[in-house]
């Protein structure tokens, strides 16, 4: 029998590092309405810890860099109830628990809750999964059934980019960071001014967050728009997100390149592909260049996006970008980005609430490593409810008049896409 007192760390892999560096969360919150049982609540959390020993490890920095440690003598993160949910979303310091609970109580039948889960160990998948998985575990509890979860998981789970490096040759990879210096060296794409930059004393922490929320009668006109030109939901909200900030950068009335970052799961191109409940980071994202001028159609725009994700795909470009993350980190933390896009509609079934607790939609983002305007779109519990878009810009960087200017032209954006 193992001994449980034995510590277990491994080095972070670049593309964890480069999380770890900023702290960087991914947070849900939701809304819940109805009998909630903060005991069960708080027993199902300790069965995600069960679940996931990783998220009890910390990240540590050493002499070599930084670790991922596990040490079952260090106490593990726990439910908490108290105001100050925001901080939920702020970005993790070293050396600390890498999974935040906290439900805070609004009235005697309404409570918000607020899940985060460090961007290192994680991505949206498993986020979201493991969210699903509280409330599977609290519902069963409250009804008096055992929970009935996902595989335990042993120690700490492997970098996902070993997986990839495996399967090409030093020359290969070599041969494809030449071809990618080549194509992006003159390419400098529009973006929008991050006119806070230098102005905090000291620099502003967290984020400016605003929601253009869509009906459900928009989702089904935006799907059949996409359908309709063979292309994805997540492609045409590509184009929608480029025209939007295309309006709001200083060309908006010039054809300009622009660079769009489209986050792709790697879950199913793995060998053998991974279960969604995995704690790992297990997303990149994908880039494509585009021109965008003041009248391009946002379907276009997003069949542009599309075409060159699926070739990135066919092509192993994907796949050669993760498994030489580290050769490339210096270049991508550098380059300039014009807007950032990451889906999660595929990604919410409904939750297993008991009968009587429901929840509003679930608001989820993930904090941007820089001057990035990031786009979340999440859906509802409810199909009648539609789906929310999320912007997110760094306060460091952006100023909260920028965020409501790129929220009103997605709003533009969306209604663009549904014309002709």
């Amino acid at each position: 029998m193992p001994d449980a007192t034995v510590v277990e760390e491994r080095p972070l892999a670049a593309s964890e590092l480069a999380f770890a560096s900023f702290g960087t969360p991914i947070c849900f919150t939701q809304r819940l309405r109805g009998r909630l049982d903060l005991d069960a609540l708080a027993a199902a959390v300790g069965d995600l810890l069960v679940l996931h020993p990783v998220l009890s490890a910390r990240i540590v920095a050493v002499d070599q860099g930084h670790v991922l440690r596990l040490d079952p003598s260090v106490p593990g993160p726990r439910l908490g109830v108290a105001d100050g949910i925001e901080q939920v979303g702020a970005p993790y310091a070293p050396d600390t628990p890498l999974l935040r609970a906290v439900v805070t109580e609004e009235a005697e039948d309404r409570h918000r809750l607020a899940l985060s889960v460090h961007h290192a160990i994680s991505d949206g998948v498993s986020a979201l999964t493991l969210l699903h998985t509280l409330w599977r575990s609290y519902s069963e509890r409250v009804t008096g059934r055992a929970p009935v979860l996902p595989p335990r998981t042993a120690g700490l789970p492997r970098p996902v980019e070993e997986h990839f490096r495996a399967r090409f040759s030093a020359e290969e990879l070599a041969a494809f960071l030449r071809d990618r210096s080549a194509r992006m060296r003159d390419i400098v794409p529009a973006c929008i001014p991050a006119l806070a930059a230098g102005h905090g004393t000291p620099a502003q922490a967290g984020v400016h967050r605003r929601q253009v929320r869509l009906s459900a009668g928009s989702v089904g006109q935006l799907t059949r728009r996409a359908k309709a030109a063979r292309m994805s939901l997540h492609a045409l909200a590509c184009g929608i997100a480029l025209r939007a900030v295309h309006s709001q950068s200083p060309h908006p009335d010039e054809t300009v390149p622009m660079t769009c970052l489209s986050t792709l799961d790697l879950r199913r191109r793995l060998r053998p592909p991974m279960p969604p409940h995995e704690m790992v980071l297990a997303a990149t994202a994908a880039e494509a260049v585009v021109e965008v001028g003041p009248d391009v159609h946002p379907v276009d725009l997003g069949r542009r996006v599309l075409e060159q994700l699926r070739e990135a795909v066919l092509n192993n470009t994907v796949q050669k970008a993760i498994a030489a993350t580290a050769e490339l980190m210096d270049d991508v933390a550098h380059a300039p980005i014009s807007v950032l896009v990451s889906n999660l509609m595929t990604k919410t079934p409904p939750l297993e609430l008991p009968p009587d607790l429901r929840s509003d939609p679930i608001d989820g983002c993930a904090l941007p490593p820089g001057p990035l305007p990031s786009v979340f779109l999440t859906g509802s519990q409810d199909d009648s409810a539609g789906l929310d878009i999320t912007v997110v810009m760094a306060a460091d960087w952006f100023t909260a008049r920028q965020t409501d200017d790129l929220a009103d032209a997605i709003e533009r954006a969306v209604h663009h896409a549904l014309t002709e």
